[in-house]
């Protein structure tokens, strides 16, 4: 069995990391444990990255359950070519202390709402626009949502771990 400690209690994020580890392993059983991430709510550029980190390091204090794998997410936006990008970060820890790091698909935030963002957060946005509907989803018309970002980004975190060429 393939022991995983996910730095969250949110159910959608508990999943997609599930789902995730469950392309590599058989037999997938997630601990999960509410951390603080040490930066602001609504993370940006380099806090999205400090964010999924600190969730690590926290998720180290929590408890001395054994362990294969520790794994954090962190939702931000990024400046990068003049516009703003909300993506997940996610940090992936193998117990014996190789680290791979994950980014899943970014979209871009319209200047408009920029503000209103970095203010509040981008699921206080994406609720006062598209109500309870998933903001992701809705603005892919239903092709991606928040699980599929929060998987991929654990998948490309996996890519580094899993390959001890890498």
């Amino acid at each position: 069995m393939t022991i995983v400690k996910v730095a969250t209690g949110n159910p959608q994020k508990i999943i997609a990391i599930k789902k995730a580890f469950q392309r590599y392993f058989e037999n997938v059983k997630i601990l999960s444990f509410e951390v603080e991430s040490g930066v602001p709510s609504q993370p940006l550029n380099e806090e999205v990255y400090e964010g999924a980190k600190n969730r690590i390091k926290e998720l180290k204090n929590v408890d001395n359950a054994e362990y294969d794998y520790l794994v954090a997410c962190e939702g931000g936006m990024i400046f990068q070519y003049g516009n703003w990008f909300n993506l997940q970060v996610v940090q992936v820890e193998r117990k014996d202390g190789k680290i791979g790091i994950g980014l899943s698909q970014a979209f871009q935030v319209p200047t408009k709402y920029v503000e209103e963002v970095r203010m509040t957060s981008i699921s206080k946005v994406f609720k006062r626009l598209f109500g309870d509907g998933g903001g992701v989803s809705i603005l892919t018309l239903g092709e991606k949502n928040r699980k599929d970002l929060i998987e991929d980004g654990t998948i490309m975190a996996l890519a580094r771990v899993l390959n001890d060429a890498w």
